[in-house]
């Protein structure tokens, strides 16, 4: 159970060690989680991997794992579609013998298929590595990424109908892809970004939003205005605007996971922190989380519930 929202890089920090010494040197700055990049390809072994875990665990560090790019479930070449499914089920593997609970993944692209039709095989494909990895007694939270261009499959609407229909999958739900995915996606002030956790919240229950992965940084998009062109660090002119996703979390009330995509790292992610408790103090007094969009917020945010840790329980408790 996640007691309390923590915050990291997506990767190890940028002025700091890399493998097991990095978890000590986040928790001295403060920062509890991180993400652990293998979007190339897995390339850490299993004592690797529980090397990096036992180092987590001895500081309190709560690990996601970011897969490769190179998946695509839904593709027309029945080759790449198993090879990506492959690819899946070993970077779960990898998730799991460090201890993390949840892996990030681009699912992959429409091609000629519908939406639908996509929808469908996706459903499908994600059915098969989850029986894999049950298996394998490999308990792992898949967590497919909202993506950032209309051609790619990862609204959030379709993301949450798959978790709503796979108890062990659960969206990393990444704003700047939102904000730049379409003219309805734009992120201007917290009032959107609340609609965005109200919306999760209503398709997956309040139980389902403990721990819930958010991807942050601010966006350049591409010159047609929709797309990802670059990422960059909190303060630039390009948004959207961290201070707005603090104001709905601190309303909202709940214990998630925030990992910080600029080019800054832990750095940027200990100025997200500090906004976030600033926010949280200022909207609760002596910062105690409240009751949030809906009745339940509150035993939500004292650590109670289901943080569904992939297919079992429980997640990392910090």
């Amino acid at each position: 159970m996640l007691s309390k929202t923590v915050f990291g890089p997506a990767g190890y920090p940028i002025r700091g060690p890399s493998g097991p010494e990095a978890m000590a040197y986040l928790a001295g700055e403060g920062l509890f989680a991180m993400e652990y990049q293998s979007v190339r390809s897995v390339r850490i072994g299993r004592t690797a991997a529980e090397e990096l875990g036992k180092a987590a665990r001895e500081n309190g560090i709560v690990l996601t794992m970011h897969g490769p790019y190179a998946i695509s479930l839904s593709s027309e070449d029945r080759k790449v579609a198993r090879a990506s499914k492959d690819r899946l089920v070993k970077a779960a593997i990898a998730c799991h013998s460090m201890g993390g609970f949840h892996l990030t993944f681009h699912a992959g692209f429409y091609g000629r298929r519908t939406k639908q039709e996509t929808f469908e095989l996706q459903l499908k494909s994600l059915r098969e590595v989850i029986d894999v990895l049950k298996s394998q007694d490999v308990h792992i939270e898949l967590g497919p990424e909202t993506t950032g261009k209309e051609s790619q499959f990862g609204s959030l609407d379709e993301l949450l109908e798959l978790s709503s229909r796979l108890h062990d999958v659960r969206p990393t739900v990444d704003f700047a892809h939102i904000h730049v995915r379409s003219e309805t996606g734009r992120l201007n002030d917290s009032d959107d970004f609340l609609d965005i956790l109200n919306k999760i919240e209503n398709k997956l229950g309040s139980a389902r939003m403990n721990a819930l992965v958010l991807h942050f940084t601010e966006v350049q998009p591409t010159a047609s205005g929709f797309g990802e062109r670059r990422h960059w660090p909190l303060g630039s002119k390009y948004g959207p605007r961290f201070e707005c996703l603090a104001d709905a979390m601190a309303e909202a009330g709940f214990s998630m996971v925030v990992i910080c995509e600029s080019p800054l790292l832990d750095e940027d992610a200990l100025k997200m922190k500090n906004i976030f408790e600033k926010r949280l103090s200022s909207s609760r007094g002596q910062g105690e989380q409240g009751l949030g969009i809906s009745g339940g917020h509150q035993a939500m945010s004292r650590g109670t519930g289901s943080p569904e840790r992939g297919l079992s329980d429980p997640s990392p408790t910090v």
